[in-house]
C-alpha cells in the first residue's frame, strides 16, 4: 500500500484496548501508556496475522488515526466475540511488551459480542512517522486470536511538516526556526529579519508593512513570508507544547541572515529552564518526496531572575542562514 492511501485511510479508523490487574512501571521506552492496564513486559502479543480460530476483535471505532507526540487521553472502543476475557494491544516493534485490558459486557445490541473501552497517552518519544497499532482479542487461557492491524500517524506537535511524517510527497516546509523548552515557563521567541523586522507575539509575520503601516492581505498569502505560530504558554497556561517556531513554506527571496533571540516572559514559579533553538530545512528524497532534516540546533539555560515581562532585552541565541 502507498505512503499516500496508508494516510489516506489513516482519519475515522482504528482502534484499541487492553486489560485490568497490576499496573507495571512504565519506563520511557513505551511508546503509549494505557490508563489503568496491566503492561506484559517481555512478552509477545499473543495471536498472530492470520488465524482461522479463536477469539477476535468485531469493531473498532477512534476519532482519527492521526496522533501527536504527547498527547494524552486519546479515547478508543470496540467489541470483541463472546469468549474474550482480555484485549492486547502494542504499536509493532516498540516498547517492552504489550498492554492488556479485560473487556467489559455483553452488548445487548450486539448478540454474542462485549464491548471494550481504553483511555491511552502517546509518548513523547514515539518517533513521528507511520506506525502499526496491532490488537488482538484474548481468550480465559491467554489465546490470541487473528491480530487487527491499523495505520496510525504519529506528529511532532512542536514543528508543524504538513503531514510529511506521514506521507513522503507532501512537501515539508522550506524552512523552520524552532524554540523548545523543558519548563512549563512562558518563553517567547523573537526573530530579527535580514529587513530589520523583529518578529515575535505582537507582529507574527515577516511581511514588511505598506507606507500606511498596514500588512497588505497578498503578504499574508505569500507562502515566501514566514509565520510565528502562536504564544506557547501564555499566562502560563500549559498547553502541551512548550514551543514555538517561524515557518517558511516556500524560501523567502533573497535569503540572508537572522537573528535568534528567546525572552523568559514569565518564569511561572519554575527556578530555571534549559531550551534549544533547532532549524530544519526541505530535503528532496527522491522524485516527488521530500522530508524535514535538522540542520543546526543551539542550547541554552536561562534562571528565573532573568524573566522580564515583556520590559527587558531578550536573550540573542543565533544567527541562521537561510538561502
Amino acid at each position: 500500500m502507498s505512503a499516500a492511501v496508508r494516510t489516506a485511510t489513516l482519519i475515522g479508523i482504528l482502534a484499541l484496548a487492553a486489560c485490568t490487574g497490576e499496573v507495571s512501571p512504565v519506563g520511557v521506552e513505551e511508546p503509549i501508556v494505557v490508563h489503568g492496564a496491566a503492561l506484559r513486559r517481555g512478552e509477545e502479543l499473543p495471536g498472530a496475522a492470520e488465524l482461522e480460530e479463536g477469539p477476535r476483535v468485531t469493531a473498532i471505532e477512534t476519532t482519527g488515526g492521526i496522533w501527536a507526540q504527547g498527547q494524552l487521553d486519546r479515547t478508543l472502543q470496540g467489541r470483541a466475540t463472546e469468549e474474550t476475557w482480555a484485549i492486547g494491544v502494542e504499536i509493532d516493534g516498540l516498547g517492552s511488551g504489550y498492554w492488556s485490558l479485560p473487556v467489559g459486557a455483553l452488548d445487548p445490541a450486539f448478540p454474542g459480542e462485549r464491548v471494550w473501552a481504553v483511555e491511552l497517552d502517546v509518548s513523547g518519544g514515539l518517533p513521528p512517522g507511520l506506525h502499526t497499532l496491532r490488537v488482538v482479542a484474548i481468550d480465559e487461557e491467554g489465546r490470541g486470536g487473528a491480530w487487527s492491524e491499523l495505520d496510525v500517524c504519529v506528529t511532532d506537535p512542536r514543528v508543524a511538516d504538513n503531514f510529511n511524517a506521514c506521507d513522503p510527497t507532501l512537501p515539508p516546509p522550506a524552512a523552520v526556526i524552532a524554540v523548545t523548552w523543558d519548563e512549563d515557563v512562558d518563553l517567547d521567541l523573537a526573530i530579527v529579519t535580514p529587513d530589520g523586522k523583529t518578529v515575535d507575539a505582537r507582529h507574527p509575520t515577516t511581511a514588511l508593512p505598506d507606507d500606511a503601516g498596514r500588512i497588505p492581505p497578498e503578504a499574508l498569502r505569500d507562502p515566501t513570508v514566514g509565520r510565528l505560530d502562536g504564544d506557547s504558554l501564555a499566562a502560563c497556561e500549559p498547553d502541551g507544547r512548550n514551543s514555538e517556531s517561524l515557518t517558511f513554506q516556500e524560501p523567502p527571496p533573497g535569503g540572508g541572515t537572522y537573528l535568534v533571540y528567546v525572552n523568559l516572559f514569565d518564569a511561572c514559579a519554575h527556578a530555571s529552564v534549559r531550551f534549544a533553538v533547532t532549524t530544519y530545512a526541505r530535503e528532496q528524497t527522491g522524485e516527488g518526496e521530500f522530508r524535514l532534516v535538522r540542520t543546526s540546533q543551539t542550547t541554552g539555560a536561562l534562571m528565573s531572575m532573568a524573566a522580564n515581562g515583556g520590559a527587558g532585552s531578550p536573550l540573542y541565541v543565533t544567527a541562521v542562514e537561510i538561502p
